[in-house]
Formats: C-alpha cells, structure tokens, sequence
C-alpha cells in the first residue's frame, strides 16, 4: 500500500531537487551524459590556447576534453586512412583534407561535424616591406599573385608552416596554386606544377610545424623574415603582446581566402550524447562570446557582436581541390621546390596529451 506525502512535505522536497539539479553540472541532470565524462580528442595543436574555455567547460557539464594535440593535415591523413583510432572526438582547424582522405579511402561518409569558431588564413607582412611593395595605403590589398612575384623577386621573405603537417601551410599552397591557375575553380591535376609556385616558395625562409610554433620562430628572426602567413588570430595577438620590433599590416589577399572553421567530430558514435552536450555549450552566446575574447578567433553565431578588430570583411572563399590527387601532387611539388635553407623543424614531435582539460565531396567554398 502506498502511502502519500503531505503536501508540504512533497513541496519542499521538489524544491531541493530542482535546487541540486541548478547547482550541479548541466550533465548531471536529465541530459542522459554522466557528470564526470571524459572524452578523448585529437586536436589541432593551435587550440592549445583554450585550457580557460574547456575548464569552464568541465564546471557547467561535467564533461572533460582530454586534448592530444597533433598537425591538422597529419591527423585528417590518420583519421582518413582507414586505421582504428582510439579518441572520442577530432577537433581540427579545418576538415576538408580528411574529407578527400575518406573519399579516396571509399569510405562510406564523414563524420558528424560542427563548426565552432573561424579565423582566416592572412599575410601578417612589416609595415616598411608593405609600404615598399604595395604603397597604396591600403587602398587595394594584395592578391596572392603579387605575393607570390614580390617571393619569387626576392623581395619577400616570409614564415609558413609545413603543408604535410599543418592545415595553415597547406591553404597557403592552395591558395596561391588556385590564384595562378586563373579557372575560378577548384585546382586540377594539370593546374599544380605551375611558375607561380615556385616562385613563391622561393622566399619561404622559415618554416615550422605549428602556427604557434612559427610566430613563436618569428620573433627569434624578425631581422631577416618580412612577413609571416597565419591565422588573422594569431597575428592580432602577436600584435598586442608588446614583442614585435615593428609592426605588421595584416593582408587580405584580394583574390580569396581560406578560412578554417574549427569543426568538432564526432569519432565514436557511442559518445553522441556528450557530442551534442559540449557543442551546446560551445555555441551558446556565452562561450562564443569567451572564445572570441581569449583568442581573437571569429564567432560563428552572428548575433554575438564582434570584436572591433575583427569585424574587417574577409572577401572571397577560395575553392578548395575536390580529388586527393590534387592536393598530393601540390604536396609533392613542395616538398621539390622549398629551398633547402629554410630555417626551423618542419616536422612536428609525438602527439602531446593534455590529462587536464588544457589549454569532400563536390568542390566547396570555405565559408
């Protein structure tokens, strides 16, 4: 026989309940994720920079991000290969290269992916060498064309970050490869081997397998290096922390850009409910808001107003290649053409893991 609660009683006990469910963690309560959740990702080494957000994170869901930091084109050629991998999620700066990968694998799709953040690829180039090269005050900013002549002149020296292994260099490739061939189209086979890019590659003088790692080998050679090819992020914030001996002009190449878009990938479908916890948490105002403040990478809700140095327009999407081949041949042109003084490690160490939370289909336009 069942016996009723008197009816203060039952209030005051629906009350305790609703304030326990307030205070814990937003996983804890009807979400179907466990507090305590860890999730395994592998994560583009730029993202090292979000140990703030992720712990905030781990106080309002419960769940931890366990980031293994590695190169995003050499993690899209693990993830793509077709080899078992062991981590829950991938959090890339781009995954259009693991796209091609899973198509030329005959894999049967991608993953689920959610884009969270964004930063265009810019040209961060000294404020005397852009008023030698191109002094129209801004007026008309350089194509990738004029960059890639002003290397091949040798009037450009600049930093890039190894295309084998980050995302960063390889849409530099793409971009110049894109720009010469003229079609506005994604590159083909017969498009890559072509003089506009060896004369670009001609002025890579420094090379690293990060962007952090660059601009941090930036500053150890800002006497002989002009200019350095990153993130918009990372440059506003190289230019506000006091280390530059001059400043530099941020080129937005006019001829297109390529924009890394920073998608979440679901790896084990198993973990879908956490999946979808964190992005809600990630793409709430709030969080977006956090991102944008800590890194100076770009909101991906549109109501969430933006910086004032990051509310310049950043033009055209270049196409990015639609067969792997493409991008294989353009790979192996550089690895033909980089002159053999660049300065810096172009390959990355081990794979890092934080046990903290830590810091294609058709052709498509990045967005």
């Amino acid at each position: 026989m069942s016996r009723r609660l008197p009816r203060p009683l039952a209030r005051s006990l629906l009350t305790l309940v609703l304030l326990v469910c307030s205070a814990a963690p937003m996983a804890a309560c009807g979400s179907g994720t466990p507090a305590g959740t860890t999730l395994s990702v592998l994560a583009s080494a730029e993202l090292t920079d979000l140990r703030p957000v992720l712990d905030e994170l781990r106080r309002d869901t419960g769940i931890t991000l366990q980031l293994e930091f590695g190169g995003t084109v050499s993690a899209s050629d693990l993830l793509g290969s077709g080899r078992a991998d062991r981590h829950d999620l991938a959090w890339l700066s781009s995954d259009r290269w693991l796209r091609l990968n899973l198509k030329a694998a005959g894999g049967t799709g991608a993953p689920l992916s959610t884009r969270t953040m964004m930063s265009p690829l810019v040209l961060g180039v000294k404020r005397s060498t852009a008023d030698r090269l191109w002094p129209s005050g801004g007026e008309r900013q350089p194509s990738w064309a004029d960059i890639a002549g002003a290397a091949e002149r040798g009037q450009l020296r600049y930093a890039m970050t190894d295309p084998n292994v980050a995302h960063s260099g390889l849409a530099a490739l793409v971009a110049v490869a894109t720009a010469g061939a003229g079609t506005g189209e994604a590159l083909r086979p017969e498009d890559v081997a072509q003089d506009r890019v060896r004369g670009f590659l001609a002025g890579r003088t420094l090379a690293a397998a990060s962007t952090h790692a660059l601009v941090d080998s930036y500053l150890d050679h800002q006497t002989d290096t002009d200019a350095v090819i990153a993130y918009e992020s990372d440059l506003l914030a190289l230019d506000g922390d006091g280390r530059l001996r001059e400043p530099l002009d941020l080129v937005y190449p006019q001829d297109g850009i390529v924009l890394s878009d920073y998608p979440l990938l679901l790896l084990d479908p198993a973990k879908r409910a956490a999946y979808d916890r964190v992005l809600a948490w990630l793409l709430a105002p709030a969080a977006q808001k956090k991102i944008m403040r800590l890194t100076l990478r770009r909101p991906v809700d549109p109501t969430v107003a933006r910086d004032p140095r990051l509310e310049r327009p950043i033009g055209n999407a270049l196409y990015f290649p639609d067969r792997p081949e493409v991008v294989q041949r353009l790979l192996a042109q550089y690895e033909a053409d980089t002159p053999a003084t660049a300065t810096g490690p172009s390959r990355p160490p081990a794979p890092s893991r934080t046990e903290e939370p830590s810091r294609a289909p058709a052709p498509s336009r990045t967005p």
